[in-house]
């Protein structure tokens, strides 16, 4: 069912909070920009209005057939023009500033959020209600933040001021008659709120669509090779297809709901222009100027029809500011959304112990006492009161049938999953590494791939050791089509290396660490029997005890304990 967003309390609620991430602890910068934007902008409306008045001095002196007036004005509307152009650039460049200092704020916080204590996995696996986290870090805090930006560059925080200064110009050349008319117009506009809700709420709306069809082409992209093989195009071409179709739509029915938000918006503003010439006319037409001579009367309906032109101005740009406001209630609702689940999951505490060197236990790397091992949502275990001690030295091989839970015992000692009974100690993380499966390769060097490390420094020794290390793990060659150890190739590494390869580059970078305990979940699944021979013997000499998951019969010999799982929840610990 599709959540239903408007433009509400609610929103206001947390576009404010938003505020608190753009100005808070080292973003404090940002407010200073901010406030140098308002200061710029009241120098442009000031400046401005310098500018409106010239058509009323260029009436007067041509009026009045003086020359010598004529040149000072034209001087003086020359300086004023330069000044406003100016002004008017150097205020679009500070706003578009402001809003990238904005966005890095709000990415910044949110990132640090989601990759700490693995939220991000929670999000994936756990919450059906927070779709596509990826775009609404990325997609929808750049719409909040561009949309608002030009709001702010549209004067959106002195337009209270300049609306009242012209009314009350606008008061002083047409009576009361003047600000009253342009008000009673913008009474009006207020229409504008039917349309703003299902605006805002349709906006939401495709943004998921969006991100799911984005989301289905990075797919394909990351799973280009399967695809090719399986010889499975047409059906995801079909698929795609269904999914552009799914945006599309969304996209006509935001625009057949912005329809008539346009229609009211662009009415207003062209009744507006309309009414400032009506309400000059009365005082005109009713002898109350009758006193004033040609030059004089021109620039009094100059200067009058200009202040009540930009009092409509002013009130259209509260009405135009709607159809903005409406599409950036969405995006805010979304990226809200995923800063209050990020918040709660930061409340969670972590269900894993780490034990410290006194303790009584201190000699095993890992204890688990009577854990039941259950899938997220479920109520069956897949593995009943589990008891194992994981000892230095001391290497443990788990096997078993497909589904019986062998990669979930990795997802409950690394946090990944819940532990609902029993205990499970283990020593600190940081002396833990763990293998998945699907091994995650980001970009970079190939010095990072190992180090895991941004920007690592060089060190002679250190390389004279990745060398050697990537000669254990048969990857010598991989240094020469990089072109180096510090040349990033600019590669999707996974897409780039073989399974073979990406599993020995991680071994490179386990041997690396040489941590006290190690997690393989079939490490070798795609590497030669000989050569795990070598690999297992490797972590042996640097002293890494490994616990394994793996069905081939021939890594039985590196370990010393066998754990075997039944398909029925049993389990069985003996020694090899």
């Amino acid at each position: 069912m599709e959540k239903k967003y408007s433009f509400d309390f609610l929103f206001l609620k947390r576009f404010i909070q938003l505020h608190k991430i753009f100005y808070a602890g080292q973003n404090w910068p940002n407010l200073i920009v901010f406030l140098l934007s308002l200061a710029v902008s009241g120098l442009y409306a000031y400046i401005g209005n310098k500018a409106g008045l010239i058509a009323g001095d260029f009436y007067k002196v041509l009026l009045d057939r003086d020359k010598d007036s004529f040149k000072s004005v034209c001087l003086k509307s020359t300086a004023i023009i330069l000044g406003i152009a100016i002004i008017k650039s150097l205020k679009r460049f500070i706003a578009r500033r402001l809003l990238v200092r904005w966005r890095r704020a709000v990415c910044t916080h949110i990132q640090e959020i989601y990759l700490q204590r693995l939220h991000f996995y929670k999000l994936s696996v756990f919450n059906e209600e927070i779709d596509n986290p990826d775009q609404r870090i990325t997609a929808d805090v750049n719409s909040i933040v561009t949309i608002y930006g030009g709001l702010v560059a549209d004067d959106l925080f002195i337009l209270p001021i300049l609306t009242g200064f012209y009314a009350f110009k606008a008061y002083q050349g047409a009576g009361w008659l003047g600000p009253t008319g342009m008000f009673g117009l913008f009474l009006f506009s207020f229409l504008n709120k039917i349309w703003m809700t299902p605006v805002a709420s349709r906006t939401a709306q495709l943004d998921k669509k969006e991100g799911n069809f984005r989301f289905k082409h990075l797919n394909i992209v990351e799973n280009s090779e399967s695809l090719a093989f399986q010889g499975t195009v047409e059906t995801e071409l079909q698929k795609t297809r269904k999914s552009l179709d799914t945006v599309c739509s969304a996209q006509e029915n935001l625009f057949n709901w912005t329809l008539p938000l346009d229609i009211s918006t662009n009415i207003y503003s062209y009744l507006s222009a309309i009414c400032s010439y009506l309400v000059v006319s009365v005082p005109i037409f009713s002898g109350y100027y009758d006193d004033l001579d040609n030059g004089d009367l021109g620039q009094m309906i100059s200067n009058t029809s200009f202040y009540c032109m930009n009092l409509g101005w002013q009130l259209t740009q509260f009405v135009a500011m709607s159809s903005l406001v409406a599409n950036m209630a969405g995006s805010t609702h979304r990226v809200a959304e995923l800063l209050e689940t990020l918040t709660e999951y930061c409340d969670t505490p972590s269900i894993v112990t780490d034990h410290s060197e006194d303790d009584d236990d201190s000699k095993h790397l890992l204890s688990m006492k009577g854990v039941d091992i259950l899938t997220p949502k479920s109520d069956v275990p897949l593995i009943k009161g589990l008891n194992m001690t994981i000892e230095s030295g001391s290497n443990l091989l788990i096997m078993g049938p497909s589904g019986a839970g062998k990669t979930s015992i990795f997802r409950v000692i690394c946090s990944l999953w819940p532990r609902i009974s029993g205990t499970l100690e283990q020593i600190s993380q940081e002396d833990v590494f763990h293998f998945p499966q699907r091994q995650y390769l980001s970009e970079g060097t190939l010095r990072e791939q190992i180090k895991q490390t941004v920007k690592p420094e060089e060190d002679l020794k250190e390389t004279e050791r990745i060398l050697s290390l990537m000669k254990t793990t048969q990857l010598t060659g991989m240094i020469t089509r990089c072109g180096g150890l510090d040349k990033d190739p600019g590669w999707n590494w996974s897409q780039i290396l073989s399974p073979g390869e990406a599993q020995r580059l991680v071994w490179t970078r386990l041997l690396y660490q040489k941590p006290r305990l190690a997690f393989l979940d079939e490490a070798t699944s795609a590497i030669s029997e000989s050569h795990q021979e070598i690999l297992y013997k490797a972590c042996t000499e640097y002293g890494i005890t490994v616990v394994s998951i793996g069905h081939r019969e021939s890594i039985r010999p590196f370990h010393k304990n066998i754990l075997t799982l039944e398909s029925n929840g049993g389990w069985t610990l003996l020694r090899l």
